[in-house]
């Protein structure tokens, strides 16, 4: 287990700026919402005048409060919002989404992380309608 890696890998065989556009569209369907996003190749050349290719982190979550609020699960709301990494790869854009450890502290833990489990699950379901999950790099 020690081998596995954190993130899931998604590849898809756009380029960058389309690749952001699709994956905006899907997760838009699937009922996801964005609440944030960081440029990190633009922050770079900003900050410090390096060139790198196009990296984007979107801070991804329920458009619903399902996680949130009387109904919700506080320790699952704690995690949130699921940080996807978009970076370009040559002629197509990987899609990086951390993956969810196992619970450590009892059945409380394990409550909350089904719920990002469900969460994770429908944000890996819009994925995959863009892009093949990639198989890891020895």
């Amino acid at each position: 287990m020690a081998d596995e890696s954190a993130t899931t890998t998604y590849s898809i065989p756009e380029p960058f700026d389309e690749a952001v556009k699709s994956l905006r569209r899907v997760l838009a369907e699937a009922g996801l919402k964005i609440t944030g996003e960081l440029d990190l190749s633009g922050r770079l050349q900003r900050r410090l005048l390096v060139d790198t290719p196009p990296c984007l982190v979107l801070f991804a979550g329920p458009a619903s409060p399902v996680l949130n609020g009387p109904s919700g699960h506080p320790g699952a709301a704690a995690l949130m919002p699921l940080h996807i990494v978009v970076a370009a790869h040559g002629s197509q854009t990987e899609i990086h989404v951390l993956r969810i450890p196992p619970p450590h502290d009892g059945p409380q833990d394990a409550s909350a992380m089904a719920v990002l489990g469900r969460f994770r699950t429908q944000l890996s379901q819009a994925i995959e309608k863009i892009g093949m999950r990639a198989v890891l790099r020895a």
